[in-house]
């Protein structure tokens, strides 16, 4: 699992009330600018209220049917994960191998992705919450949080598969030792999370689908992995977060959590 080797840091930002979780800091950050894309990962994540700037900002839609990408649903859409998106300054940009990059409405690029996808693709940027037009297929929170503690946990109940953040797709991995709790995060619902500048807060666990079985490079086809989530979890896994303080962060931030909501 990338980034779950790492030594704990025991150097923890204090805010308020909060309750420093021993060992907690940023082990990875990442961002989907085109929703069921690959992402990228950061070492710098600007949050605003909306969650980290540039996230899934964009989808891919098949033009055919003018149906919205949604790979864990939908076997037409199985292989939109292989394709793969970053955001620059100009915004987005679109490859099929992650190393020729173009922009989203550029022809070549869409007949390309349109070959790897196996049907006419078409990517359209989403509208802001709120404004009529093109929007997610969900919507959730503005932020999705993961720790290698309940990964971990994942791997001992799956020793032969590949238990990587990339099949979760959060924006924030935080590095936390085990505990008595196999997902710990769940216990961060309803309270502040401080990570630098940012303050979040935990909102609810983060229910799983069918798209954190299926393959993705580097990782192979896996539906043991969805249902030991079903079966041991109630299918959720991670936590999704509200913005309550927008700020910058970045890996090995330490992290705090505050009390509970009254």
């Amino acid at each position: 699992m990338p980034g779950l080797q790492r030594e704990p840091s025991l150097a923890l930002a204090e805010f308020g009330g909060a309750e420093p979780q021993p060992g907690g800091q940023v082990a990875a950050l990442w961002r989907y600018p085109v929703s069921s894309m690959a992402g990228e990962r950061l070492d710098v994540a600007p949050v605003q209220y909306s969650g980290v700037i540039g996230d899934r900002i964009w989808g891919v839609v098949d033009a055919s049917s003018e149906r919205i990408a949604s790979p864990g649903r939908e076997k037409n859409f199985i292989r939109v994960p292989h394709g793969h998106a970053r955001f620059r300054g100009t915004g987005v940009e679109v490859s099929v191998d992650g190393r020729d990059w173009a922009a989203p409405d550029d022809a070549r690029v869409l007949d390309e992705l349109s070959a790897l996808f196996g049907f006419p693709a078409s990517l359209r940027p989403f509208q802001p919450a709120g404004e009529a037009g093109f929007r997610p297929r969900y919507e959730h929170a503005p932020i999705h949080l993961i720790t290698t503690a309940a990964m971990r946990t994942l791997q001992r109940a799956l020793p032969k598969s590949v238990i990587d953040e990339r099949r979760f797709r959060p924006n924030i991995l935080v590095e936390l030792p085990d505990g008595p709790e196999p997902i710990p995060e769940n216990g961060w619902i309803g309270r502040e999370i401080r990570i630098g500048d940012l303050v979040l807060r935990g909102r609810e666990p983060c229910g799983r689908c069918g798209f954190i079985t299926i393959e993705q490079d580097g990782l192979p086809l896996d539906v043991e992995v969805l249902r030991t989530i079903v079966r041991q979890h109630s299918r959720n896994f991670g936590v999704y977060c509200d913005v309550i303080s927008p700020g910058e962060i970045r890996t090995d931030d330490a992290l705090a959590i505050g009390g509970r909501d009254a």
